[in-house]
């Protein structure tokens, strides 16, 4: 039998193989990947070419479906039969039955090809003999430090602080940590209790040159007198004793003027030695006042107390009001060289006025310092909000300013942070508190301003219309955010006809005249309803027939018959 190829104008078998030409295994196998087709489902079968020792290419049987759109150019083939494969667009000649293909083709496979002829497809290719699989090594990689996120826009901006406990912790550790004492020595604890003695009986007075003067006590004379009268003879102990006062006041007030120098020539040195007015043991005048001259203040802490005693002390007596108008003085000289913790160490350590300290630090732009003097010892949440405000803290201002009830301010700083919709959450209960309240055109800036919900509050407003809750500034409103003239029409128009009674229609009279006198192309039909609503209104109420003038206030003759009509009454 000659058996032949023949064209045909279409495939009369399925589609069951693809032809690749190349010699190469490598080409093979490229195209298989570039047909993204797996080894393990396919059959690939070496083609001879015409020539000895000389391949064509291969044969790749599938039992996918073969899209011929992506066969770049590599061409498919017909099954005839499972042993039999002819090009694409080709038919056998002459035709051949399936009892005579079994027969003529039992066992092997074979292709039929004009190239290349008729092809026992009698071996498979073993790609493990020609494909070298590489070793796989173990690689450790290593993995880089996550990089520091810079963003392409900064929408906010805070910064976090530290609690107040920790604030004034940390603001006690701050200067001069080693404690030392002063080379004078100070009076001992006998000589301190003489000195509070005498001082029942003298008074010590300084005067301007630096002398001072010593005069006796009330108590001093009476006990005098009650001597003369009952032993006829003068105290003989009163002079020694008033040359011993002197002798200790005179060292008490060596070692007070000392410290008034210092604080007048080297303050930073003297505020280490100096007391507090007017704390435990040390009041203005009376035996108990002292003053200990080691160093007391180990830093310029606004924290604890950071004293530390020496073995003696002088009394501080009537010098209470030296030391105060010379603390004040040290503190506005820190404050001019702004040295803003100091003066408030000062205000706040020594003269005991922790408003002022919060001040200090508040105009030196310590905001949290400031902050934290306010919460802690003043009690003063709205300045310790302020500051954290001031100071970019902003989620320690929330907090506050949520204890206090003020949402606005709370909706505020979230819009700072861009959160919106945290912010939204306390805008409406600040509107929704207003409108419980009757206050809807306050209820309805919220909407539209802090929650950019221009349709809110324009609900809003004619809710306040409607339920006559301040009516002319809500319907004043509501027709002012209208966006264009046929907008305003069309609003007019409408509550004209469905929200129009008895009751609103003069406050509606009202607010359509604030529109008319604005001159626009919609004065002309607002005039019309205004003269329809007078009409209707007349009988019940003559004298709305003046708000005719209203709407013609360049017609004298109007003028004049709405006034003899509210006069004379109907003619």
């Amino acid at each position: 039998m000659d058996l032949q190829l023949k064209p045909f104008h279409k495939n009369t078998f399925p589609l069951g193989g693809i032809l690749v030409r190349g010699a190469s295994v490598r080409t093979w196998v490229k195209e298989i990947q570039f047909l993204h087709l797996d080894l393990t489902h396919i059959q690939v079968y070496p083609i001879p070419d015409t020539s000895a020792n000389s391949v064509w290419g291969c044969l790749i049987v599938t039992s996918a479906n073969i899209d011929k759109q992506h066969l770049g150019r590599n061409a498919v083939c017909q099954m005839v039969s499972p042993h039999l494969y002819i090009p694409e667009h080709s038919i056998l000649f002459p035709t051949i039955t399936p009892a005579e293909l079994q027969k003529l083709f039992p066992d092997a496979g074979h292709i039929f090809h004009p190239e290349f002829g008729l092809v026992e497809l009698a071996e498979e290719v073993d790609f493990q003999v020609h494909i070298d699989v590489p070793i796989e090594h173990h690689i450790l990689v290593t993995k880089p430090d996550a990089t520091v996120f810079i963003p392409s826009e900064i929408r906010s901006f805070q910064v976090i602080a530290l609690p107040p406990e920790a604030m004034l912790q940390n603001m006690e550790e701050k200067l001069f940590p080693q404690p030392e004492k002063m080379k004078d020595m100070p009076l001992t604890v006998v000589e301190k209790g003489k000195l509070g003695l005498y001082s029942l009986l003298f008074t010590a007075q300084r005067q301007a040159a630096g002398d001072t003067n010593i005069e006796k006590t009330g108590l001093l004379r009476l006990f005098e007198s009650l001597a003369e009268v009952f032993s006829h003879q003068k105290l003989t102990v009163t002079e020694k004793a008033q040359e011993d006062f002197e002798a200790l006041e005179r060292r008490n007030r060596s070692q007070l003027d000392k410290l008034m120098e210092m604080l007048r020539l080297n303050p930073e040195e003297a505020l280490q030695y100096a007391i507090p007015l007017d704390d435990t043991g040390t009041s203005r005048g009376g035996t108990a006042a002292r003053l200990d001259l080691s160093r007391r203040w180990f830093d310029f802490s606004l924290g604890g107390m950071g004293t530390q005693s020496g073995a003696g002390s002088v009394i501080i007596g009537d010098h209470f009001q030296e030391l105060q108008k010379q603390y004040n003085a040290t503190a506005l000289e820190m404050i001019r060289k702004k040295q803003f913790h100091k003066a408030a160490f000062i205000y706040m350590k020594l003269l005991k006025n922790n408003h002022l300290a919060a001040q200090t630090l508040e105009s030196g732009l310590l905001y949290q310092e400031a902050a934290t003097i306010y919460l802690q010892h003043l009690g003063n949440k709205n300045k310790a909000a302020e500051c954290y405000e001031k100071g970019s803290m902003t989620h320690e201002a929330i907090e506050i300013y949520k204890e206090l009830l003020e949402y606005v301010k709370v909706g505020d700083l979230y819009l700072s942070l861009s959160k919106s919709k945290e912010a939204n959450i306390y805008f409406e209960k600040v509107a929704t508190d207003y409108a419980e309240k009757g206050r809807f055109v306050q209820a309805s800036l919220i909407y539209r301003y802090k929650m950019k919900d221009a349709a809110g509050g324009q609900a809003l407003l004619l809710q306040g219309w409607k339920s006559l809750k301040d009516p002319f500034n809500c319907l004043n409103n509501y027709f002012n955010n209208c966006k264009d003239t046929k907008e305003l029409k069309s609003e007019i128009d409408r509550i004209y006809t469905n929200d129009l009674t008895k009751q609103n229609s003069a406050i509606f009279l009202q607010a359509i005249r604030h529109e008319y006198r604005k001159e626009n192309e919609l004065s002309a039909s607002i005039r019309e309803m205004a003269y329809t609503i007078i009409a209707e209104q007349l009988p019940e109420n003559p004298a709305i027939v003046s708000e005719l003038r209203e709407f013609n206030l360049h017609d004298s003759q109007i003028k004049k018959d709405t006034i003899r009509f509210t006069v004379y009454g109907k003619k």
